[in-house]
């Protein structure tokens, strides 16, 4: 099955079993993403890859599997038939060009193959090599050897097929992160050091304290469980102690699918967990019971009785207008070319509609930026796509935050992006440092839905416009 199609599918059985029954942070991306220009329009140049000594080792496991007369004839010229490139940097970069200074249109996670094509020269500390959609060089983390069976790596691989890549967790705040598990010695000399920062040095051990609001991808291998209970690793090595790690539930919110010539208007219930739900005869207003969190209506009208506003549906329940976001369709702006997908957020409203063409096919919820961080208006274009990838940023109230491995994420201008959001379920109010934030089900769908296409095995496309993004307030 197509990823596109699986990934409709996937929302289609979410929507069926996540129903919500009617009852009786900026955004700033991370060095990791490498720089967006300020005009769209213009490209910046990607920074080069610094292998570190776990990326190096990597790499030698890499080549012990190959034989050495194999190895040779790869350096020499073409790729036999049933080699490959394997990434064994966690970030490593595909190239447009066989050449040095060419762009880098893309990343490749740890751990995940390309079919590898003829030799194409020599470049800085290793050899190109042609893959479906680019180039890459083997002095910066690929290795080009025969493909038999898995290969270790050492890192969980990302679930694409799933709402969420990975699993994660919110980090308590003071919390240290080590480089491995600590001796009782080392424990002692944090404490010391947490006591009085002043008389004794942090222990090497340490790799940061974090005073802040922290959010880790875990490993959840089995085999990546650290030797002493009490302990997890993160998805980069890091290890934190588990009593310092709450793992976060997958938000509940799947937004609602819509079928052909269905341009109805949905009300989706925001805010608090239960809203009251009514039941409108005529004139008079009888409260029936409560509608969860993100309950949606499909708005027949609005009534205004007895001071109050309420959206009513076809069989007469109702809620108060105050306690819904409206999703509308609207007319497809003039720089949107006829017959393609297309975006449209609505900032006043907290919701998001995607079209093909001039129908409508989902209406949801997001949170865009909160006061002081308003998100961008305009009509604009994803221009990068990264199934995952870490954002951080300092917040003037709550100090600094960094989100490892934000999903499903497209930059479509600066720093600004459409994303899915772990950490939050409050969906329909405005809380972003900027971007849009969208809950897992709908973001994945969305990823799939949008062009530019990820390739196969790539973590991240960019410098390629695709899919027009129109925002409004």
């Amino acid at each position: 099955m197509p990823r596109a199609a699986a990934a409709a599918a996937l929302l289609a059985a979410a929507a069926t079993a996540c129903t919500l029954a009617f009852c009786g942070a900026g955004c700033s991306r991370a060095a990791e993403t490498g720089p967006v220009p300020e005009d769209p329009g213009v490209a910046a140049e990607a920074p080069r890859e610094t292998p570190s000594e776990e990326d190096a080792s990597g790499r030698e496991r890499l080549r012990a599997l190959a034989p050495p007369s194999e190895v040779a004839a790869l350096e020499r010229g073409s790729a036999p038939e049933g080699f490959v490139a394997t990434a064994y940097h966690f970030k490593a970069p595909v190239y447009e060009r066989a050449r040095e200074g060419a762009e880098i249109v893309g990343w490749v996670r740890r751990g995940r193959r390309l079919p590898a094509e003829a030799r194409r020269g020599s470049c800085r500390g290793g050899s190109w090599y042609g893959v479906p959609g680019g180039f890459v060089c083997t002095g910066d983390g690929f290795h080009v050897g025969r493909e038999e069976g898995e290969l270790e790596l050492d890192r969980q691989a990302v679930n694409d097929a799933a709402p969420l890549p990975y699993r994660y967790g919110l980090v308590r705040r003071g919390a240290a992160r080590f480089y491995r598990v600590p001796t009782e010695a080392e424990k002692a000399a944090l404490a010391a050091h947490v006591a009085d920062t002043t008389a004794t040095p942090l222990p090497e051990v340490v790799h940061e304290v974090l005073n802040g609001d922290y959010f880790v991808a875990l490993d959840a291998r089995p085999e990546a469980k650290p030797e002493q209970e009490g302990w997890v690793r993160t998805l980069k090595g890091r290890v934190l102690a588990e009593e310092d790690v709450t793992v976060q539930e997958t938000p509940r919110l799947v937004g609602a699918t819509l079928s052909d010539g269905d341009v109805a208007p949905r009300a989706f219930a925001y805010g608090a967990d239960e809203r009251p739900l009514f039941r409108v005869h005529g004139t008079n207003v009888v409260e029936v019971g409560v509608a969860e969190k993100h309950a949606r209506l499909v708005v027949v009208g609005e009534r205004d009785i007895d001071g109050q506003s309420y959206v009513v549906d076809a069989e007469g329940r109702a809620l108060l207008r105050e306690h819904v976001r409206v999703a509308r369709t609207i007319a497809r702006p003039e720089r949107v070319p006829a017959d393609v997908r297309w975006l449209h957020v609505d900032l006043a409203e907290q919701t998001l509609v995607a079209y093909e063409g001039d129908a409508p096919v989902l209406m949801t919820l997001v949170s865009s930026g909160r006061e002081g961080y308003e998100t961008v208006k305009g009509t604009f274009q994803v221009r990068e796509k990264y199934l995952s990838t870490t954002m951080t940023g300092e917040d003037p109230v709550d100090g600094p935050y960094e989100v490892d491995q934000v999903p499903w994420t497209q930059y479509f201008w600066q720093s600004y992006a459409l994303h899915g959001a772990y950490w939050h379920d409050g969906f329909g109010e405005v809380r972003s440092h900027g971007c849009v934030n969208i809950a897992p089900h709908d973001a994945r769908f969305l990823f799939e839905f949008t062009s530019p296409d990820l390739p196969d095995q790539w973590h991240a496309r960019r410098r390629t416009r695709g899919t027009w993004v129109h925002l409004t307030r």
